[in-house]
């Protein structure tokens, strides 16, 4: 029999060798990055401490409603707009002369964009890691990429750089613009979807998942701009800028610091739109975000659409209110939006739609082309996606909204 001194040790002995072992397995566990590990990065100045996580690979991809971490993202309400020609449709009743939709807990430009769900960690010298990396359709048909920004159609402003046209006379409304489809005489519908880069996992949606034919209007208050508008333009979508601009009955505030009103002087509001055409490169045109109230005094709007046409960008009005859209203007190239296709964060919209998308149809069909405009919500992108995927079989042909546009001018 050992000592009892003996026993003591081996005791000792083996105690050590189990903590060796647990402290092996867990100094393993967090440099493999399966442990509960932290690593600080810095953003912006600031020191910001992340969990360590596997690769993205191996991450489960948010729902489509959701950002990246999980919490609801921003989202932008459109107005409603009937066409006097079609049946009533349903619509959601709101204050007199209101241009805009609400819906619970939607959170506004006011903000500005700055949600926690989109921060992005970032390291020196790295791109930015937006959002995990699904596949694209398969359904979708590869199309050619719109090009990036050209320095030559570039000027410098106070806030950056902002379209210009070119000293040959090239314009972004028709260098940036997606090429037509072939005219074999079908009515053609054009849609833009807004409100993106304010949620991750819808923007990479809509670029990923639409047809290329969809145009795509980006916030300018989005985080990583550069990055989305790329990807969108790599996909084959042409892209726009969204302007906030006043509305009725609407709180100034959620228009963000940069929101265009009928209460700022002609300089400050051309001041503002500097900034918000400094934003990103590469988009054709702008539109509005709200904007009823702003798009029916010209004094108001007149010196911003004069502004966009004198840097090449055309114009697309979705209130219905300004007395000088539908085609080529003094102030430029203008369009207007036929129908407004319901925002829908949930299935229980799914009729409302496709009644909309009916009516683009029917509009198409008087007139020859159609345009329609919504926001980047779940069941919209669900719907619409799976409308193009049959659009062409009811006798119909998906465009570019620059084709609708350059259409409607041709005929003032």
């Amino acid at each position: 029999m050992l000592p009892v001194l003996s026993r003591l040790s081996l005791a000792w002995l083996s105690a050590l060798g189990v903590a060796a072992v647990i402290i092996a397995g867990l100094i393993y566990s967090i440099t493999s990055g399966n442990g509960p590990g932290r690593v600080s990065l810095s953003i912006d100045g600031m020191e910001r401490t992340a969990r360590h996580e596997p690769a993205m690979a191996a991450r489960q991809t948010p729902a489509a409603n959701q950002t990246a971490t999980g919490t609801p993202g921003l989202r932008l309400a459109p107005p409603t707009l009937r066409d006097a020609n079609e049946a009533a449709m349903e619509t959601i009743e709101g204050a007199e002369g209101e241009d805009f939709l609400l819906y619970p807990d939607e959170p506004d430009y006011a903000d500005n964009g700055d949600n926690g769900g989109e921060i992005v960690i970032t390291i020196a010298g790295a791109g930015p890691k937006a959002t995990p990396v699904t596949a694209a359709s398969l359904t979708r048909t590869r199309a050619a990429k719109i090009p990036g920004p050209d320095p030559i159609l570039l000027r410098a402003t106070p806030f950056g750089k902002a379209p210009r046209i070119g000293p040959d006379g090239r314009k972004a409304m028709h260098v940036y613009a997606a090429a037509s489809p072939e005219q074999d005489g079908a009515p053609q519908i054009a849609i833009i979807v807004g409100g993106l880069g304010l949620n991750s996992a819808l923007t990479e949606r809509a670029i990923d998942e639409l047809p290329a034919e969809i145009s795509l209007a980006f916030a300018p208050y989005a985080k990583d701009l550069k990055f989305w508008t790329q990807k969108a333009r790599d996909a084959g979508h042409e892209i726009l800028i969204e302007l906030p601009m006043e509305g009725y009955g609407a709180n100034v505030d959620a228009l963000g610091p940069a929101g265009l009103l009928t209460t700022q002087t002609r300089e400050e509001n051309l001041q503002r739109l500097d900034w918000l055409m400094s934003r990103f490169g590469g988009y054709f045109a702008a539109t509005n975000y709200l904007g009823a109230k702003f798009s029916t005094q010209d004094e108001a709007i007149a010196p911003i659409l004069k502004k966009l046409n004198d840097a090449g960008v055309a114009y697309i009005d979705d209130t219905g209110a300004s007395p000088i859209t539908g085609g080529r203007q003094d102030g430029g190239v203008i369009a207007s939006v036929d129908r407004i296709v319901p925002p829908a964060p949930d299935p229980s919209r799914r009729n409302a739609v496709r009644r909309e998308l009916r009516a683009l149809e029917l509009i198409a069909k008087r007139d020859g082309a159609a345009l329609g405009k919504t926001y980047a919500y779940t069941t919209t992108l669900d719907e619409i996606t799976a409308w193009a995927r049959e659009l062409e079989e009811r006798g119909f042909v998906a465009a570019p909204a620059s084709t609708v546009l350059q259409r409607q001018a041709s005929r003032h």
